[in-house]
This record gives structure tokens, C-alpha cells and sequence, in this order.
């Protein structure tokens, strides 16, 4: 898309974009959270969808249009979906995104037989797989009705991130930093999931790094969307029913 009204966006705008979400997010997750779980009887999974969606994901997703009617851009499909990268998904688009989504799995398996092994031998403690803020057992009768809330959280979770870390800041970060543009894009992603703990983010720095990686290759957020999904989607319904611990 050759577009004059793109600017560049540094390290100064890059940390202004990735950073206040990334406080939003810390004190939604260490501070509003616990103080729900512990001052109400509310199911745990419930307040994460409230607080994280309503507080955090949704305003993402708005903010992307924000920014988008800001830089004076009309409203309309053709015009959105040029700016935001969402072009139909090429063959060649499909390959990298399953290959993209393959070395995410091979990678995070890897860290997590490596880190067994370390355990195992050297006596370090176990990587904890699971958020800090989000400890819940599987879902069970009725509360099984609360994936019905997930649905909708679970939109603004992937499309709110991808439309604005990929679809918006992204393109602009490669007007600034070029071939290194997705790294960039991946380090401030990583520190806006600094909230999951250390062990968490050791687990997801796989694909904090090739997500960005191939939709920079591809220009197309689309693949950000799916492989964003696939990741965070399947984990948590196995998880919920208990099917994974």
C-alpha cells in the first residue's frame, strides 16, 4: 500500500502505544482481579472476561479505529481493509501461516521438554503454565455456560491486539525501522505480557517472535489473526473442560 498519510512510528510512539496498554493490563490482572476474587464470590474465568475485555481488549479495538478516522482516513471497507492489511489470504500466504503456526508448537514443546529435563536433573522448579491472576478448575455444569461469554471476549482478545499491534503500528514501525521492524514489534509485545510472570513468558516467547515475524514477510494481518487464535483459542477451551491441565 503505498501511502502518504502513513508516518513513521519510532521508539517514542512505540512506547506510548505498547506501553499504556501494557499498564492497563498489569493493574487489570494484579490489582482488579485478585481483589474481585477475593472480595466476591464471582467465578474467576468470568472476571477476566469482564475486566479484560470490556477494560482492555474492546478499548484495543477502538482505539485501532480511533487512530485509524484520526490519521484522516475515510471510513469504508475498501479503505479499511487496505490500511489494516487485511488482504484475502494467498496460497503462499496459507503456507506461512501454517508454518509459522508449526514452529510456534515445535519451539514451545521444545522449551518445555528442555526445561523438564532441567528440573529433572538440575532440581530448578517447574515452569508454570498458568496465568497469576487466572486459577480456576475445569468448568463443570452449569459454569460450562460461561464459554457462551468467552466467544465475544475471545474476539476482541485476538482481532483488538491484531488490528492495532499488526494491522496499525506495525506498518508504520517498517516506514521506521525497517526488515527489523517486526522484531521491534515483538519485544513491546512481549512487555505488554509482562503481567503473566517470568515462567509464562518464557513459554510464549515463541510466538511473541514469529507471529510478528511472518505477517511483516506477508503484510497481511490476517495471518496474525489465525495463528493468534490457534494458539490462545484450543489451549484454553482443553484447559476449561479439563481435558489439559
Amino acid at each position: 500500500m503505498n501511502d502518504t498519510r502513513m508516518k513513521a512510528m519510532g521508539l517514542g510512539e512505540s512506547i506510548l502505544l505498547f506501553g499504556i496498554p501494557a499498564a492497563v493490563f498489569y493493574l487489570i490482572t494484579r490489582v482488579l482481579i485478585p481483589y474481585f476474587n477475593r472480595t466476591y464470590a464471582i467465578h474467576p474465568v468470568l472476571v477476566w472476561f469482564v475486566f479484560g475485555g470490556l477494560f482492555l481488549f474492546v478499548p484495543l479495538f477502538v482505539l485501532s479505529i480511533f487512530l485509524f478516522k484520526r490519521d484522516n482516513y475515510d471510513l469504508n471497507l475498501k479503505t479499511f481493509v487496505a490500511r489494516f492489511r487485511l488482504t484475502r489470504l494467498t496460497k503462499a500466504d496459507w503456507v506461512w501461516c501454517l508454518g509459522g503456526l508449526i514452529v510456534t508448537m515445535v519451539l514451545t514443546g521444545t522449551i518445555m521438554g528442555v526445561w523438564r529435563l532441567l528440573s529433572y536433573h538440575l532440581g530448578i522448579n517447574p515452569l508454570n503454565t498458568s496465568a497469576p491472576f487466572l486459577h480456576f478448575d475445569p468448568l463443570q455444569g452449569i459454569d460450562r455456560l460461561l464459554l457462551l461469554v468467552w466467544v465475544p471476549f475471545f474476539f476482541f482478545n485476538i482481532v483488538g491486539e491484531e488490528l492495532l499491534w499488526r494491522g496499525y503500528i506495525l506498518p508504520r514501525q517498517e516506514l521506521a525501522f525497517g526488515k527489523y521492524a517486526w522484531l521491534i514489534n515483538a519485544i513491546f509485545w512481549a512487555v505488554f505480557h509482562l503481567c503473566f510472570g517470568l515462567d509464562l513468558m518464557i513459554l510464549l516467547l515463541p510466538a511473541l517472535f514469529v507471529l510478528p515475524y511472518v505477517v511483516q514477510r506477508r503484510k497481511n494481518t490476517h495471518i496474525g489473526v489465525i495463528i493468534h487464535a490457534l494458539v490462545n483459542g484450543p489451549s484454553f477451551i482443553l484447559i476449561s473442560l479439563g481435558l489439559v491441565k
